[in-house]
């Protein structure tokens, strides 16, 4: 039975596979990489993904890397027709502040393009692969309104990685005074730390309990929480990349076997909109940051 309350969370995907989202973060060996079989993956795992919100009712907003809509638009037309909010992750899954300015541009451009052709829908919200807006290219605010990008949800509000995060940003949705709505990923405040949940990694490793008491305190303050998630997190097809260490591989696949559980248990406690939706409701007050 789900939550009784007046706060609705954002249910999120970031589409993409598991071995090109891989690249930046550790050493693929060249058997494991295979066009066909990441489409096969992608496919499986978004399938699964989908069956599962059909069977709970619930909506969620899919950022797709514009190159899938490229390769595979039948995939991403599947997902709008289901009711789903298309985003943009992207054209490629490559971290932007190792890119110029000129060249995110005509990323976001392309993948804006491929991704409306696809679904047949405009395309209103972005996340960054890895969360790469920071400190050094904040510039990607402007750059997303000039492309006619309603909102944003690409900051984690935290100190505590070694990719991404800018810790003294607000941890709540705000409108940036260009008109771009920020909407943070989400974290909780322990001895002055922002210590992120609900999400990839931390979804998988946090006890259920853990997540879903972080998610009612969320909401008794009338906070959203967000969950992000990929489909080899909670699909049916997980790659096993041999010989990448022991921490990577911790980090890598902690958690999968029981993901997909706690996910079917958040759908039946709590209620998620599209990120649109939600946005559509709730006033976002503008902070100068």
């Amino acid at each position: 039975m789900t939550d009784q309350t007046s706060t609705s969370n954002l249910l999120t995907f970031d589409i993409e596979g598991f071995i090109e989202s891989s690249h930046e973060s550790m050493h693929v060996p060249a058997q494991y990489i295979s066009e066909r079989a990441e489409t096969e993956e992608i496919e499986a795992n978004t399938g699964s993904i989908l069956d599962l919100l059909e069977e709970f009712g619930q909506k969620a907003t899919f950022f797709i890397l514009g190159r899938i809509a490229r390769d595979m638009p039948h995939l991403v037309r599947r997902i709008a027709d289901a009711g789903h909010e298309i985003g943009c992750h992207s054209l490629f899954h490559k971290r932007l502040y190792n890119f110029q300015r000129n060249e995110v541009a005509a990323f976001l451009e392309e993948a804006k393009s491929r991704l409306e052709d696809a679904s047949g829908g405009l395309v209103y919200g972005f996340r960054a692969p890895d969360f790469s807006i920071i400190r050094s290219n904040l510039w990607a605010f402007d750059l997303l309104r000039e492309k006619s990008f309603l909102y944003d949800s690409s900051i984690y509000p935290t100190g505590l990685h070694d990719v991404y995060g800018i810790s003294d940003f607000p941890t709540t949705p705000f409108r940036f005074p260009n008109g771009l709505i920020e909407v943070p990923l989400s974290t909780v405040r322990i001895f002055s730390r922002n210590i992120p949940y609900g999400g990839g990694g931390y979804f998988r490793l946090y006890p259920l309990a853990v997540t879903q008491a972080l998610f009612r305190g969320s909401n008794r303050k009338g906070v959203a929480a967000v969950v992000y998630l990929h489909p080899y997190e909670v699909g049916t097809m997980v790659r096993k990349v041999r010989g990448i260490g022991m921490l990577r591989s911790f980090r890598t696949y902690v958690g999968q076997k029981t993901a997909a559980a706690k996910l079917r248990a958040l759908l039946s406690a709590f209620s998620f909109a599209r990120v649109i939706d939600y946005l559509d409701q709730k006033p976002v007050s503008e902070i100068v940051v």
